[in-house]
């Protein structure tokens, strides 16, 4: 199918008149990576690790130096400010692209290598990590059999058939030499290492993006280039052209592509943030499409103002029904141009107060306190087999359900910045896609001459909600109150299966865990819901301390147990063992223990003198393993011998050296129910050898039976019965003397 080049058609910009709207983000930053050094480049926001909760991809080093890729994953909401992995190669990584490549349910990274070691003079072969557990593995499980200049990779469902493909946008943009564009197929999981599709003429292309803008059902392909105009290569029905159909009038260096419906009516216009590094006036430019599936060759909108063009991302930030325009340049600051219903605002509505090095931009509700749960649900009788959600950019998708069945994960892929869902087959009926979408999306930025950003949006939830204690030991009474505006109906879900309909309810939970809780409720515009993750932590923790009854000489192992209703992250553990019995500290280990399997657990501090240990437990020396589950078994053994003294010493944990009893479970710190327990001086007297209460023939063969066969110890105390310091035959003797010949009793001297 030819598109015919619209080159005659010029509409110019625009200008509306009216005050715009306010946008909600603050022009500082809630969020800053402490890495600043890596030129970051590429930047995806996914859940790596399926959580729930949104985590950073990002690959680094541009053109500039050699740099590990990063990834940021979120503590229950909250954006770590150091790199949680790092890939083990460091690379001149330009953009990257995040999806599951192998189907297993975890996004992978993928790392376009713009320059291989030698700089400017050699080419490199792109990355590929895969993920498999939550975390990607750190060196790169595919590369391209070909090394090329490579500065941008997208993923896209190129064949239709449901799994993700990869496309490259290649070529020296410095003075060459152009290349060939480049789509590595899948195959069952496996992406080719040889192109399945490469463009007809070779170009320095800058970036590359997919998008349906024929509205024929399968994705077509966009490149901009940094010698050329923009280009878009047609695909019908599974076959892309290898010669563009589309491009536009103007040859100018260009950095950026995406495509976005401006204008409202149905059909992907393309948006292009020209770069005038290497000449021309550096604008922002959208080319609309006629309704018809063909782009115009002019631009219908431009910016106001020119420069280093870098960066751009669509998002409806006043929740009007229209995409808005964030837009990043080199040393300047980040903007946003409004939608007007039909185009752009000339000017910026918005500006950040820093000036940086924009590389990357995106929408993505940080901290999800915006986010709610919809279902799209689209009839079809035709073959079409991808779909667009009416909201984006997303936070996750949840499942996707055709005419009645849940499908697999290789039964389908997806992009959460436009919104598309590719299946591998069409469905009869309908589909229906469960996903996740944010009111307050805050805005990010990667930046290649400082850290990484992101700038608040400080507008309210819809659904806004709260609970007067959200912590406690069970049975946990709690009133929630709502504050969402206009609310006349409401839904609540507690997360322990109740439900009620009242507007502030109280609730009881009577089982220690975290709870989440959802609340829909209906607004003036309609049914709006929330739930917010872990709101409700009950405990019903315990840490149980040994009872221990020993003689002098003993050597005691006093393991204590934990009770835990929540997952322990890391555990800070002080007791004391002081008192009138002389213990001394041997060791400690975590064998046949709940919590053998983690890396660090180790004395932090010990006073000998008064009785004081202090011990601390991580999973592991990253902070990434896996948590100690909910649940009631040992967590530590510790070792003391009994010297000497009578009487009885009590366990507890109490602050010491500064440490005090603290369970993390990453949501929260709290401390358990402490149950104390002792240490005693067995209550045996001289001669009861088996401390069965009384002195007969049996201590007699209980002393014989562990001089000469290898028996257990009486103790110190009840063996040396003649009180000489030693067990030995003369204690027998005298046992017998004692009783069957009218000897004196076993006494202490």
């Amino acid at each position: 199918m030819n598109k015919t080049l619209l080159s005659s058609v010029f509409l110019f910009v625009l200008i509306f008149s009216g005050a715009p709207a306010q946008v909600p983000l603050d022009d500082t930053t809630f969020w800053e990576s402490s890495e600043w050094d890596v030129y970051s480049t590429g930047m995806i926001w996914e859940d790596c690790n399926n959580d729930g909760y949104i985590d950073a991809f990002f690959s680094n080093g541009n053109d500039i130096v050699l740099a590990q890729n990063f990834i940021y994953l979120s503590k229950y909401g909250e954006l770590p400010q150091s790199a949680s992995w790092y890939s083990s190669n460091a690379e001149y990584s330009g953009h990257c692209a995040v999806g599951d490549i192998d189907d297993n349910g975890y996004p992978d990274l993928a790392a376009a290598n713009f320059l291989g070691t030698g700089g400017f003079s050699t080419m490199n072969r792109s990355d590929l990590y895969l993920n498999m557990d939550g975390l990607p593995n750190t060196v790169p499980d595919w590369h391209p059999g070909d090394s090329v200049f490579t500065f941008s990779c997208a993923f896209g469902d190129a064949d239709g058939d449901g799994d993700l493909d990869l496309a490259f946008a290649t070529g020296m943009s410095y003075g060459g030499p152009a290349q060939h564009d480049y789509i590595y197929y899948n195959i069952d999981g496996e992406l080719q290492t040889t192109p399945g599709w490469q463009s007809a003429t070779t170009t320095e292309a800058m970036d590359v993006t997919w998008g349906d803008v024929d509205n024929d059902g399968d994705l077509d392909l966009a490149f901009c280039y940094d010698d050329k105009a923009a280009e878009v290569y047609y695909n019908d029905n599974g076959v892309i052209e290898t010669s563009p159909s589309w491009w536009s009038t103007m040859a100018s260096s260009a950095n950026t592509v995406i495509f976005g419906d401006i204008n409202g009516d149905g059909w992907l216009d393309l948006i292009v943030a020209f770069n005038y590094q290497n000449g021309g006036q550096g604008y922002y430019r959208v080319y609309y499409n006629d309704g018809a599936g063909n782009l115009y060759g002019f631009p219908t909108w431009r910016s106001g103002d020119g420069g280093y063009g870098s960066a751009i991302s669509l998002y409806d930030y006043d929740n009007d029904g229209d995409d808005d325009l964030a837009a990043g340049r080199w040393w300047d600051r980040p903007r946003v141009y409004e939608n007007l219903g039909d185009s752009l605002s000339s000017d910026p509505v918005w500006r950040a107060g820093p000036e940086t090095v924009v590389e990357a931009m995106a929408w993505i509700d940080i901290d999800g306190d915006g986010v709610e749960l919809f279902v799209d649900t689209v009839y079809t009788s035709s073959d079409r087999k991808l779909f667009y959600t009416r909201k984006h950019p997303l936070q996750g998708i949840d499942s996707v359900v055709a005419d009645g069945v849940r499908l697999a994960d290789d039964e389908y892929c997806y992009d959460l910045v436009s919104g598309w869902v590719s299946l591998g087959n069409e469905p009869a009926f309908d589909i229906m896609i469960y996903y996740r979408f944010s009111y307050k999306n805050d805005l990010t930025t990667s930046n290649w001459d400082t850290y990484n950003m992101a700038f608040n949006n400080h507008s309210r939830p819809y659904v806004d909600f709260y609970a007067d204690s959200p912590l406690g030991f069970a049975p946990l009474e709690v009133q929630f109150s709502d504050s969402s505006i206009g609310a006349t109906e409401w839904r609540w879900r507690f997360g322990d299966g109740d439900t009620v309909t009242v507007p502030d309810p109280v609730h009881v939970y009577s089982e220690g865990g975290v709870y989440d809780v959802g609340l829909m409720n209906l607004l003036p515009d309609g049914w709006h819901n929330r739930n917010r993750k872990m709101m409700i932590a009950v405990l019903a923790d315990t840490l149980y301390m040994p009872e221990i009854v020993s003689t002098p000489g003993d050597t005691i192992k006093m393991s204590i147990y934990l009770k835990n209703a929540h997952p322990v992250e890391y555990f800070t553990l002080p007791i004391s063992y002081g008192g009138p019995l002389q213990l001394e500290y041997l060791d400690f280990d975590t064998d046949s223990c709940r919590t053998d399997y983690f890396e660090q657990v180790k004395m932090t501090a010990l006073s000998p003198y008064e009785g004081y240990a202090a011990f601390s437990f991580v999973p592991a020396v990253t902070g990434q393993g896996p948590p100690l589950e909910p649940g009631y078994g040992r967590i530590i053994n510790i070792y003391f011998r009994h010297q000497s003294g009578t009487g009885t010493n009590i366990l507890d944990t109490v602050s010491f050296s500064g440490k005090n009893l603290n369970v993390n479970a990453g949501y929260m710190d709290y401390m358990p129910f402490v149950k104390t327990g002792y240490v005693s001086q067995t209550l045996q007297v001289k001669g009861d050898a088996n401390a069965d209460g009384s002195i007969n023939i049996l201590d007699i063969t209980f002393l014989i039976n562990y001089l000469y066969k290898g028996g257990p110890s009486p103790g110190e105390y009840a063996g040396d019965v003649n009180s000489d310091g030693a067990i030995n035959l003369l204690d027998v003797t005298y046992l017998i003397n004692y009783l069957y010949k009218g000897g004196p009793p076993p006494v202490v001297k």
